[in-house]
């Protein structure tokens, strides 16, 4: 029987690597050969299993949430209701949404109270096993959501869809940037970035991103793909340079990406204009913020709006992104692993390993030998 192997996250900073014998698809079901897998800051977390808050599943369990691939096998009710074919690339979204609950009746599918999807919920206990995309294949669940992949964007740069399509809703859905609007990002990371370039595309008129010193390569990427400035937190005054780069108005939207730090938050009150707005979208691993005077929130009438995942709409404004700049985005794409080398690779996204190359994305390549 054809098998699938995949890396199985059994415990903190523990893969092992299996075999799962392929499910037999029936007319409402399908199967992915994976083509790649993106990694992001919550790969790394749940790498360490600190994954602790939401209804996040525990090991045993396939990671991989940022999915691309071919279409295997398909069932014929699924492939008219995913308008797709056997050979199709596609991209996959993580959420397996109900379509019955309150959340979904409002078409808010990322936020479905069922919370079943692909690499962050279903261990591998849930048969048939194969709901991550750390995997050379992926069952296809009947309520899964997929967009064509367009066969001319490189591998490494359509694994950037997933993180991509979440900076759009958190530019344009959530806080509805306007057109000649200041926005300041606080984190160069993946998503960072990526919210420097779909900002720029939006017709914001100034953009500043803030990092460390051990950011300045992804500053200077940043800096290349729609930055105005770049800021090193405590190397520069960041109120008083966002206030030179704004001509005084500060920041119409301030971006909170950063991955595990609490004290962005702080500075976002810091730089947002009154009446500005403040999206949080980089998770903390828990950690409580400390040091907020909420005072200058009410003060200020500032906005706090929260930011996790992405909608179907975001996934399509993000595919035309990719088409017209995907040359541009092969900057990002800086380490490529095989499936074999799991650890490495989550390892090398967590800062953990010197090769001589800057971290910015982290992509499993399954076409790809040891």
């Amino acid at each position: 029987m054809p098998s699938a192997f995949a890396a199985v996250l059994t415990g903190p900073r523990m893969f092992e690597h299996r075999e799962f014998p392929l499910p037999d698809i029936g007319d409402d079901d399908g199967l992915l050969r994976v083509e790649a897998n993106g990694l992001c800051g919550t790969d790394y977390d749940q790498y360490l299993c600190e994954l602790n808050l939401g209804p996040f599943g525990k090991p045993p369990i396939i990671p991989g949430h940022e999915m691309i691939g071919w279409i295997e096998k398909v069932g014929t009710q699924a492939a008219k209701r995913w308008n797709v074919r056997e050979g199709d690339r596609v991209c996959v979204k993580t959420p397996l949404p109900c379509g019955r609950c309150r959340q979904c009746r409002m078409a808010a599918f990322h936020r479905c109270e069922r919370h079943m999807g692909y690499g962050l919920f279903l261990p591998t206990t849930v048969a048939p096993g194969l709901w991550g995309g750390y995997a050379t294949h992926m069952y296809l669940h009947p309520d899964s959501m997929m967009k064509p992949a367009p066969a001319y964007i490189p591998t490494d740069v359509m694994t950037l869809f997933n993180p991509l399509s979440g900076v759009v809703r958190w530019i344009y859905e959530i806080p509805n940037l306007r057109i000649g609007e200041h926005v300041v990002i606080l984190g160069p990371g993946q998503r960072g970035i990526l919210a420097a370039l779909t900002a720029k595309q939006a017709g914001a008129k100034t953009i500043v991103v803030t990092g460390l010193p051990q950011d300045r390569h992804r500053l200077q990427v940043a800096k290349q793909l729609g930055a105005d400035a770049v800021v090193e937190v405590g190397t520069d005054d960041l109120v008083e340079r966002v206030r030179d780069v704004t001509g005084g108005e500060m920041a119409d939207l301030v971006l909170d990406m950063s991955h595990g730090s609490t004290e962005p938050i702080l500075q976002a009150v810091d730089v947002a204009r009154p009446g500005g707005r403040i999206v949080l979208a980089g998770l903390k691993s828990g950690k409580p913020l400390s040091g907020l005077v909420t005072d200058r929130i009410v003060v200020k009438e500032l906005q706090i709006l929260g930011g996790f995942s992405s909608t179907p709409r975001s996934l399509d404004i993000a595919l035309e992104i990719l088409k017209q700049r995907h040359a541009d985005l092969t900057v990002m794409c800086s380490h490529v692993y095989p499936l074999a080398q799991a650890d490495t690779a989550v390892r090398a996204l967590g800062r953990e390993l010197e090769d001589g190359r800057d971290v910015v994305h982290v992509n499993f390549n399954m076409t790809q030998a040891v």
